[in-house]
């Protein structure tokens, strides 16, 4: 009986491990970003050009974040433990004006893009599972 507690509790400790994991592995991506923006606003004044793309590229992430953390919600809150079909998955607000196109929805793992105006890839996310 007092092995049960214990065999639990690693289980949760391996799940909150992969998912800080996940998590510093994000940050990190978002922090190059960041500096890589730094290096482009500190080499000059930026063009009509890149500003858009910047925009869209920070739009499309913002997008995937609060996608990425809707459906993990939803998993956390699920009594399977699985991810919403695409039925029962609302996009966030932050996409409303992105397109996103699914390669992968099952109910334990999915991959989606974000796509620009003219078909070009803007980010992608994955459970990585």
């Amino acid at each position: 009986m007092l092995l049960l507690p214990l065999v639990l509790s690693a289980c949760q400790d391996r799940e909150a491990r992969a998912q800080n994991a996940e998590l510093s592995r994000r940050v990190a991506a978002l922090e190059r970003g960041v500096t890589a923006l730094k290096l482009k606003v500190e080499a000059g004044p930026v063009p009509d050009a890149d500003a858009q793309s910047v925009t869209m590229q920070a739009a499309a992430q913002n997008c995937a974040n609060d996608l990425t953390r809707a459906l993990e919600l939803y998993r956390q809150d699920s009594i399977e433990r699985r991810y919403p079909t695409r039925a029962e998955l609302t996009l966030p607000d932050a996409c409303a004006e992105q397109r996103v196109r699914w390669e992968k929805l099952e109910p334990q793992a999915y991959t989606f893009t974000l796509l620009g105006a003219a078909g070009q890839e803007l980010t992608r996310q994955s459970n990585g599972r």
